[in-house]
């Protein structure tokens, strides 16, 4: 769980330029999968389970909705959705410690079947490689049923049929690359030798964080308390760009503003990171607490307080696989600073791993309800639909 100043990675070989996940990684993608089922009217009678209809399946993923692919043919959408699809489980397996240290390279077929209502069911392994590949593949494609990816089902004539469709996936090992470049054309590292350091150390960093945060002074018996978070890159030279910032609270523009304000004043204190020797550029996360010094705010930041203890157990529970006392806890921190934002993310994706999905997009809603764009929309997409 993240502090209350500043957050650094526990390993350098490690350094993280997506700063918002939780520790274990909630199922992502960068496809968007349809949240309406178009489905025909008709009901399906036929128990069988077909190899081959006149209308064949295929998941219905927005970048190949027929509107918007005008002119295309039935067999050109499935395609197109095939394709998607493949990828969509591509990106999302993690290759297995077992295999990694074996070598262990090959492909690995599973199956399921398509039923009338567009949901998958019947997963099997059809060939496996061994050391865990074909239990992840599966893994893989059990969550994208739990998540709620829907098919068009297959038909024969004016009827919906079961059908069982195979998927081939391709396991190879390559070195990943140490950055990304960004749509600007900057080259940002993820992983890095040493990390950005600041001049003087952590602590001197908390001190300039304490010292020289501003709270907004139209606000201060307001007694508005919360976390807000930035994305800062360290640019090889030393640098600082603010690339990101996240408002927990909702505290307000100008509580964001006095963030900024703060994260630019340490222009020309930070050490870049390195990596083969050189210094590069990569990002680091930034987390400013405001809190009023008003007299009639110390209720309010006891509350806080209170509030950010529980949801600190709330993690370490987490972390344990207790994924009940996880949500009891941040339930406990939600009922003390009910607009926390942070907080309905993390027990939301604690509800989704105890496919709880109903109550997960209550509180992933409730994060856009509360500041309009979320940080983790693809995912609330793919969970929730639109």
């Amino acid at each position: 769980m993240r502090r209350d100043f500043f957050l650094c990675p526990k390993s350098p070989r490690t350094f993280a330029s997506n700063y918002t996940r939780m520790r274990k990684l909630l199922f992502t993608t960068l496809l968007v999968l349809s949240g309406a089922l178009r489905l025909l009217a008709q009901t399906a009678s036929d128990t069988a389970i077909y190899d081959v209809a006149e209308h064949m399946p295929y998941p219905l993923l927005k970048s190949c909705q027929p509107e918007r692919h005008v002119g295309w043919t039935e067999d050109s959408i499935r395609r197109c959705a095939e394709l998607q699809l493949l990828a969509l489980l591509s990106q999302n397996i993690r290759y297995p410690e077992a295999a990694r240290q074996n070598n262990t390279e090959g492909t690995v077929v599973v199956s399921f079947v398509v039923e009338p209502n567009g949901k998958m069911s019947n997963f099997k392994l059809l060939k496996d490689i061994g050391d865990g590949c074909g239990e992840e593949s599966l893994r893989v494609l059990q969550a994208l049923e739990e998540v709620g990816l829907q098919w068009q089902p297959a038909r024969n004539g004016n009827s919906l049929v079961r059908m069982r469709q195979s998927i081939p996936l391709r396991f190879k090992l390559q070195e990943a690359l140490p950055y990304y470049v960004t749509d600007q054309g900057d080259t940002l590292y993820t992983v890095v030798d040493a990390g950005p350091a600041y001049k003087g150390g952590f602590d001197s960093l908390v001190a300039f964080t304490m010292n020289r945060l501003k709270y907004p002074a139209s606000y201060v018996d307001s007694c508005k308390t919360g976390v807000i978070e930035m994305s800062l890159v360290i640019w090889d030279d030393g640098a600082v760009e603010v690339d990101n910032q996240i408002d927990f609270s909702n505290l307000g523009s100008e509580f964001q503003w006095e963030a900024l304000r703060l994260a630019n004043r340490t222009e020309g204190y930070w050490i870049p990171a390195q990596y083969g020797g050189k210094p590069v550029s990569t990002t680091i996360p930034l987390r400013v607490l405001f809190k009023s010094s008003g007299k009639a705010c110390a209720a309010a930041n006891e509350r806080f307080d209170r509030a950010t203890l529980l949801a600190e157990e709330g993690a370490e529970r987490f972390d344990q696989n207790d994924l009940e006392g996880a949500i009891a806890k941040w339930t406990e921190a939600l009922n003390l600073q009910p607009g926390n934002t942070e907080w309905l993310y993390y027990r939301g994706s604690a509800l989704i791993n105890l496919s709880r999905r109903e109550e997960a997009c209550k509180d992933f809603n409730m994060v856009k309800q509360i500041l309009g764009l979320t940080w983790f929309e693809t995912i609330r997409k793919l969970a929730c639909g639109w």
